[in-house]
């Protein structure tokens, strides 16, 4: 997100509540597809700590790494759960650290994305505590593919290629998983099959929504990136307000192309 606000990268993924957070500080830069039309957003714990919900939160430790979208957001969930927003304290982790972390006592609470539960089940077993963000309110978009303005500007024919293609690749996915899992296999050492296709279920809920499924898969409704808008204007500072309608854009979307649950 910080490559592409700068213009360093034409373009990227970016939580798209965290890029509006961004935006407002000046960094240029737009949505043109959602891939995550729910927040992907979870607070894990582990029950045998005393914790059962956000309430038990304050004077906990939350685990992850600085730059988690989790983290940045926190202000926004914070309020949504009635508490204040320096009520825990943050320490610094690897992402491969936060269950072990967990398990190990050094934190209490740790944060993951939502295509990851299965692994965190696994790992944590049924002493797993866990709360969605869409549960307490807070179901802004997540994950978003975001250009670089002022390449926005002077390569709208490269834009509008690449969403084509990474929309048709992710609905190709969804039609058929199996290649697609195949060829990430292929390509990645380390990763379990299993663990993958867990993950990968995970995502297409993630993926679907009212919108997805009726207008676009990838299509980011005006009402709701308004709300998310007001959901950054209400936490946090912002810089330089701006309209939202500048923010993002679903011109480059096939509307042929839905999402299929």
């Amino acid at each position: 997100m910080v490559l592409v606000g700068a213009g360093t990268s034409h373009l990227g993924i970016s939580d798209l509540a965290t890029a509006l957070v961004a935006r407002s500080k000046g960094a240029d830069l737009a949505a043109v597809m959602n891939i995550y039309a729910n927040s992907p957003y979870g607070m894990y714990w582990l029950k045998k700590s005393g914790i059962a919900g956000p309430k038990d939160f304050a004077g906990r430790k939350i685990g992850n790494p600085p730059w988690d979208a989790a983290r940045v957001m926190w202000p926004a969930f914070a309020k949504a759960v009635g508490l204040p927003a320096d009520a825990v304290e943050f320490v610094n982790i690897s992402p491969q650290a936060k269950a072990p972390s967990l398990l190990a006592g050094q934190i209490d609470i740790t944060t993951n994305f939502y295509n990851g539960h299965d692994t965190m089940k696994r790992l944590l077993g049924d002493d797993m505590g866990f709360l969605a963000w869409s549960e307490a309110g807070l179901n802004h978009y997540g994950n978003s593919v975001i250009v670089n303005g002022a390449f926005l500007k002077a390569r709208r024919d490269a834009v509008a290629g690449f969403v084509r293609v990474t929309q048709k690749a992710f609905a190709a996915c969804v039609a058929e998983s199996k290649p697609c899992i195949d060829s990430l296999m292929a390509a990645s050492s380390g990763l379990k099959r299993t663990d993958q296709e867990h993950q990968w279920a995970r995502v297409k809920e993630l993926m679907t929504d009212e919108f997805t499924r009726t207008v676009a898969l990838g299509y980011m409704d005006p009402g709701r990136m308004q709300a998310d808008y007001e959901l950054v204007a209400k936490y946090f500072k912002m810089k330089a307000p701006f309209d939202v309608k500048t923010a993002y854009s679903n011109e480059f979307l096939d509307r042929s192309i839905k999402m299929v649950e």
